[in-house]
């Protein structure tokens, strides 16, 4: 005589073994599918921060050069600033040199 289990069935039913092994297979695949869409989750979270550090880099380099162009500029500026201050100062020394001669 064979012993039952809890449902009532015999234990050596052979219906029961292949399914308890499909139940056990499907929760094995089912473990694994979450394990994968959270894997997937985060690789998409990953892609999403991979563009907003790309987008990040382009704003920055697009800031860079600007900044170039603007020092550049100021440069320029600068120089020119100089060139006409020596000019100044040389019209300034020409000047006082003029008016000391007429006084001297």
């Amino acid at each position: 005589m064979q012993d039952a289990d809890e449902s009532g069935h015999a234990a050596d039913d052979p219906l029961d073994a292949a399914a308890a092994r499909l139940t056990a297979a499907i929760a094995k695949v089912e473990r694994r599918m979450a394990d994968l869409a959270g894997r997937i989750s985060m690789a998409e979270a990953d892609a999403r921060a991979a563009r907003g550090s790309d987008e990040d880099r382009s704003r920055l380099a697009d800031q860079l050069d600007a900044a170039r162009a603007r020092e550049a500029e100021l440069s320029a500026a600068a120089q020119d600033a100089g060139e006409a201050l020596d000019q100044a100062m040389a019209e300034l020394r020409e000047a006082l040199a003029a008016r000391g001669g007429e006084a001297g």
